[in-house]
């Protein structure tokens, strides 16, 4: 039996009675789900194209550092990008007329112009109009050439110019005409002087020219170019040695114009030596076989000059059957030691062993500066960079009477602690001989305690 009655509803809302045993259930028939029934869509809003009508800056110069680009324009959406030649840049968005890029310093390490533009993505969106940034050649600043001089009539070289804002397209001048240069930092050049350009004695003036746009001319810096003097050996003894013993020593030269070239164009070096031609190194393990032979030979040192001149030297090495210790010998002490004689030159040993000393003797004229070095802590023995030799070198100079007229512990420069190698500059007061003592600061001693010993100045 019905009971009740159904209300009447709209046209939209069908209320249908569906009889389930006794109970009547009203249904909602909902719009679009049967025939007849109408449908809703959701529209999706479309992004604007943007436009540019600014930026700032404008301009940069190659090399200067990074900055922000503020763009200017209408049309501008939280997600617009800003690309510089195409690429996307870091966007800040400021407002719908104003957003900021980042730009690095790589964005302009060229000279030219850079093409500004804003892209919105979709839906809709697109890239704005295109605005150029102007990218100019800073003027170069120009501090030191290495080498300051030349001689005139030598070989070409390359000259290294120091300074700051360079360019990959940075050309050095040499009087104004252009040398064929490399570009090796915004700080450095290298740059090749031929033998045309070292014809005549006089001062030769360094510039560094960067193009336009933008660019100019650097700073000059003066090249001394000079007569050569005669090529002269200034080595005049060599450190005996004995049989199955290393050999090191590096001969020293002036005059001329280096890179030099060394030969023996008479007698012979004792057996298992040999002789650098490009560095004048005596190097070696000596044969046995040469022990009680005293080796005597002509060094000879030839110039780069387009007219090589060549100075030469008799020398030779002696090698004993027993090589004497050199760590007290008289008038320093009483034993029965004996100072190693040197001259000149560079030569390579060790404090070996424990409390070891060496003593070396050179001869020596009044008003003569002498220069001597030790090189430890700097010694590269292998070529790797890494500290090989940990000797903290002591190094004293003494009179004839075996009195100390001088001394250095560590090199100091400029009140700076550089190294724990030595150095003494000193003015010999009188004729004759001279002794350099070197020993470990600590009083160690051990083979791999190498050191090499400098020595300029010497008769």
């Amino acid at each position: 039996m019905l009971r009740g009655s159904a209300q009447a509803v709209g046209p939209a809302q069908a209320l249908k009675l569906i009889i389930l045993g006794a109970m009547l259930i009203p249904v909602l028939a909902l719009p679009g789900c049967g025939g007849g029934g109408s449908t809703n869509s959701i529209s999706t809003q479309s992004h604007p194209v943007p436009s540019i009508t600014s930026i700032s800056p404008t301009a940069a110069t190659v090399g200067g550092p990074s900055f922000s680009l503020r763009i200017t324009g209408a049309r501008f959406i939280s997600s617009s990008v800003v690309r510089w030649n195409g690429s996307a840049k870091v966007t800040s968005f400021i407002n719908n007329k104003t957003l900021s890029a980042a730009i690095d310093p790589a964005d302009f390490a060229a000279a030219g112009t850079a093409s500004v533009t804003v892209f919105n993505p979709a839906p809709g969106g697109g890239v704005s109009n295109a605005t150029t940034f102007s990218v100019t050649n800073p003027v170069p600043l120009l501090t030191s050439i290495s080498p300051s001089s030349a001689v005139a009539d030598q070989a070409s070289f390359p000259l290294v110019v120091i300074g700051r804002s360079f360019v990959s397209t940075s050309v050095v001048k040499w009087n104004g005409l252009a040398l064929a240069t490399t570009y090796n930092s915004s700080s450095q050049l290298t740059a090749t002087v031929s033998a045309d350009d070292l014809t005549s004695v006089g001062t030769a003036q360094i510039t560094v020219s960067n193009p336009s746009p933008g660019g100019g001319v650097s700073n000059a810096v003066g090249l001394s170019v000079t007569a050569p003097n005669p090529v002269k050996l200034l080595t005049t003894a060599l450190p005996p040695t004995g049989g199955n013993k290393s050999y090191y020593f590096i001969p020293a030269a002036t005059g001329g114009a280096p890179p030099y070239t060394w030969s023996i164009p008479s007698g012979s070096l004792p057996s298992g030596l040999a002789l650098d031609p490009t560095t004048g190194l005596l190097s070696g393990t000596v044969s046995p076989s040469a022990v009680g032979a005293s080796s005597p030979f002509t060094l000879q040192v030839e110039d780069s000059l387009a007219t090589p001149q060549k100075g030469t030297q008799s020398l030779s090495i002696s090698v004993l059957a027993s090589l004497p210790r050199n760590d007290d010998p008289p008038p320093c002490g009483s034993a029965s030691d004996t100072a190693t004689p040197i001259s000149n030159g560079r030569l390579r040993a060790s404090i070996s062993p424990f409390s070891d000393v060496d003593v070396y003797s050179f001869h020596g004229t009044a008003g003569s500066e002498v220069t001597l070095e030790t090189f430890a802590e700097r010694l590269d023995l292998f070529g790797d960079g890494l500290r090989h030799s940990f000797l903290d070198s002591f190094l004293e100079l003494l009179d004839g009477g075996c009195n100390q007229i001088a001394f250095d512990d560590d090199i100091i420069a400029n009140g700076v602690h550089t190294t724990q190698d030595s150095l003494i500059d000193f003015t010999l007061p009188a004729n004759g001989t001279y002794y350099i003592r070197v020993r470990d600061l600590r009083g160690d001693g051990r083979p791999d305690l190498i050191y090499e010993l400098s020595l300029s100045g010497a008769d």
